[in-house]
């Protein structure tokens, strides 16, 4: 049996308490609260008719709308477990979700650019379809989800296949909860969303959190530009912007800065990875809105937030029901970790996986170094992260934050790999228009010359998840892939 109060009962209770509210906008669909629950109790029917029996575990494969929002608590109705997958996931990962997760139905708002060979069916009332693959996958039988799952969400797949994160009713209910208690969010709250739902950042603070207020959530759609933003800002009157750390040093570095859009705005959320203070500072001195960061891990939920104007410095408190721990390892790194009220149950399709990652009293190994100070966290580094050169450790990061320093550089990615001779080599892929030479005396220039990276790539534009991360495996293909 699953948790009460379900995620679909949660939502259905706010819908009424706010009925007559303004709950969604987005580019073409505007609707109140009592039309949403309207509109989802139609969606959940009209699933429910064309889905089988046996057609439980559904993928959500769409980009953000109010149409995706209608479609993922129309899932929740229905009784369906909806899987929510990155819209910028490619063949490779859909086929991982498909046979490691036992995921063969899709909903999807991409009928003519769906990856996988599949039969089509329009869902009505909807911009969307069933995707069902006609390739059934290998003959096996997928772990089973706990009976207390309401819905899950994948691991970026920057190493591999996506691992499945399985999320309790109760999980999902406490994060949203924590959040709205956490942050002061209110009635009288508009954000604005730039992060894709499938991620953490918009998961969750924004999918549920937004409606148990009765706030409004304005859905950015579109790649993310500096005008295209203040625009939106504009229309929505936002008073809370979520995005990742792109979106704020796109509007930082704009050649014409227009604060007029941001006159409502009085709170920016940032998460994912640590903000480039000069980002920040730019940024708050353009527009005079604070940036506040925010730490989550994708297992964990968010953990800290900064509610202090007054603090610049670190990742904020624990929120409510977030409890953190440093502790210090054998080799002298002090490692941060977390036990939370809405982490993860397990990985579906890694079976002990996430059970390896907690300690003996259920908090999660971060593998990211950090220490608190005056009650905020600090995050120092990865434990995992820097390569072992020769006996030294390099931290790749650093020498991204050197290359990305370079004019005429857009992005970099740095990571370890081999040489002819089979030695470990830092490896740097650069997007911009400039020469090899100009890196490598950048690099001589500001670093040890043993992180000087031993070669440099140029690409039109280096694969990421809708969060930023770097697609690492398809990375190096693309790399392996060049003459």
């Amino acid at each position: 049996m699953a948790e009460r109060p379900a995620l679909s009962e949660v939502f259905l209770d706010a819908c009424a308490q706010h009925a007559g509210r303004r709950a969604v906008v987005d580019a073409d669909t505007e609707l109140t609260y009592g039309q949403l629950a309207g509109r989802v109790t139609d969606r959940a029917r009209a699933l429910g008719d064309l889905l089988g029996p046996d057609e439980h575990r559904i993928a959500l494969y769409a980009a953000n709308s109010a149409d995706y929002l209608i479609s993922y608590y129309a899932l929740l109705l229905a009784g369906r477990l909806p899987f929510l997958v990155d819209a910028q996931f490619g063949a490779t990962e859909l086929r991982g979700i498909r046979d490691s997760a036992g995921v063969h139905t899709f909903l999807t708002d991409k009928p003519g650019r769906f990856p996988l060979p599949s039969g089509l069916v329009p869902v009505p009332g909807s911009g969307q379809v069933l995707a069902r693959p006609t390739d059934p996958g290998p003959d096996v039988t997928p772990p089973a989800p706990r009976p207390t799952t309401a819905t899950c969400r994948f691991t970026s797949g920057t190493t591999g296949a996506p691992k499945c994160l399985e999320f309790s009713h109760t999980a999902v209910h406490s994060a949203a909860r924590n959040w709205t208690a956490g942050t002061g969010l209110d009635a009288g709250d508009r954000v604005l969303c730039l992060a894709a739902f499938t991620n953490g950042l918009a998961f969750n603070t924004s999918l549920l959190p937004v409606f148990l207020v009765g706030a409004e959530l304005h859905i950015y759609r579109g790649l993310p530009t500096s005008g295209g933003i203040a625009k939106a800002l504009r229309r929505s009157a936002a008073t809370r912007l979520v995005a990742f750390p792109l979106a704020y040093r796109l509007l930082a570095e704009a050649p014409a800065a227009e604060p007029e859009a941001f006159s409502d705005l009085r709170l920016a959320v940032s998460a994912a990875a640590v903000l480039d203070p000069a980002v920040r500072e730019s940024f708050e001195s353009r527009y005079q809105v604070r940036i506040a960061d925010y730490y989550g891990i994708a297992e964990t939920g968010p953990c800290t937030f900064e509610r202090d104007p007054g603090h610049t410095e670190g990742l904020g408190t624990a929120l409510p029901g977030v409890s953190l721990r440093i502790v210090p390892g054998e080799d002298g790194d002090a490692e941060v970790r977390v036990r939370t009220a809405s982490m993860a149950t397990c990985y579906l399709n890694v079976p002990g996986g996430l059970e390896e990652r907690l300690d003996t009293e259920g908090y999660y190994r971060t593998g990211d170094r950090g220490l608190i100070h005056q009650d905020r966290l600090h995050i120092t580094g990865r434990i995992s992260g820097p390569v072992n050169l020769a006996g030294r450790k390099v931290d790749p990061t650093e020498i991204e934050r050197v290359v990305l320093g370079i004019d005429g550089v857009r992005d970099t990615a740095v990571f370890a790999d081999r040489d002819a001779r089979g030695e470990t080599v830092l490896h740097a892929v650069v997007c911009g228009s400039l020469a090899r030479a100009d890196v490598v005396g950048v690099c001589r220039a500001k670093l040890a010359p043993y992180k000087v990276p031993g070669r440099i790539t140029f690409l039109p534009v280096i694969p990421r998840s809708s969060a930023g991360k770097v697609r690492l495996t398809e990375l190096r293909e693309l790399v392996n892939d060049m003459p």
